[in-house]
């Protein structure tokens, strides 16, 4: 079987501009890959954070060197796979997950089989929250009215009007919230001092409140903190997961940090068996990237994957998103088109 292998940069915009503690951007460039037998296309998409590494630009040039070594990885033997890409790219973790999801949805499609059928998943899913970035206080009611069909929303602090963000929020809606610092708060005084107002809030938990290498700090606020903590930036590998016991009680998943499908399966199991629960999430993406988490949703349980529905232009279509709810199809591979 010859494998073909084209790819692209696409442009996506947000419906507002998506700021968290570190960065704020209205549109972001990510990579879609084509991975065809002939008869069948796998997608793939990467979506780099800079937070890990560098743009779309540098992974254009890393297809180009290894277009010949790519084209020989084996479809079925994906342990085998992903070592080589884990060789081949050990500094894009976005785009082992493009050429990793694209292999996958391949042989789905192959084997005329939905990805979350072969993975052992089922369709039945928790409802996905809807991400609230950082906003000045006068956008925040319009906000609000986009969200509105959302029965959970993510909520991104870190700053220092933090109070002020949640007091605005609570004026349109009493809904559960959730809450995601980005490590933006840097003392341990300053994260029990959010967490003790947060507590009074309707919140479910707590997302990566400090930096990464504070993890020692981490633990310390997990004795503290009568809400539950997940890691983000903290739970970026399968490597890191055991580091984590006593600092966390949730971690969240991400295929661009994660490196891919593959590496996810891992990593839930890996997570199951420290007792943290699970969170599957989810950069900017379009309608691939998060098609392709979706497929182990019901592995998790919190769903983050709202990426494509805070677009203004997905390009392609795929599960669906009715108010939270994530629909998984029964067509093979991750069920992606073209829009």
């Amino acid at each position: 079987m010859t494998l073909s292998l084209n790819w692209s940069i696409k442009r996506i915009t947000t419906k507002f501009e998506f700021k968290i503690a570190r960065s704020a951007e209205s549109y972001y460039d990510v990579v879609i890959l084509k991975l065809s037998d002939g008869i069948n296309t796998g997608y793939g998409e990467a979506a780099p954070s800079t937070r890990y590494e560098k743009g779309p630009e540098v992974i254009l040039k890393l297809l180009v060197q290894h277009k010949n070594q790519i084209l020989v990885l084996p479809l079925e033997d994906y342990e085998k796979r992903q070592d080589a890409l884990e060789q081949m790219f050990p500094d894009s973790y976005a785009l082992q997950a493009a050429l990793d999801i694209a292999f996958w949805d391949l042989y789905g499609k192959q084997t005329g089989k939905p990805l979350w059928q072969i993975f052992g998943a089922t369709k039945e899913l928790v409802t996905s929250s809807y991400t609230i970035g950082i906003s000045d206080l006068n956008v925040i009611p319009e906000k609000i009215r986009e969200a509105a069909p959302y029965p959970l929303l993510k909520i991104k602090l870190g700053t220092d009007y933090d109070y002020d963000i949640m007091q605005a929020i609570r004026a349109k809606t009493d809904k559960v919230l959730r809450v995601d610092v980005n490590e933006g708060w840097k003392t341990l005084d300053d994260a029990k001092r959010g967490t003790e107002w947060l507590v009074q809030e309707n919140v479910e938990f707590l997302e990566q409140p400090m930096p990464a290498d504070q993890l020692d700090d981490i633990a310390k606020l997990r004795e503290f903190s009568p809400l539950p903590l997940v890691a983000d930036e903290n739970s970026v590998r399968l490597e890191d997961i055991p580091g984590l016991v006593g600092a966390y009680d949730g971690i969240n998943i991400k295929l661009m940090k994660c490196g891919g499908l593959s590496n996810a399966l891992k990593m839930v199991e890996l997570s199951h068996k420290h007792q943290f629960d699970i969170m599957l999430g989810c950069m900017v993406e379009t309608s691939i990237g998060i098609s392709a988490m979706s497929q182990l949703g019901s592995f998790a349980r919190w769903l983050d994957l709202d990426g494509n529905v805070l677009l203004v232009n997905d390009p392609y279509i795929g599960v669906g998103n009715e108010a939270g709810e994530i629909i998984l199809h029964d067509k093979p591979g991750l069920g992606v088109e073209l829009r």
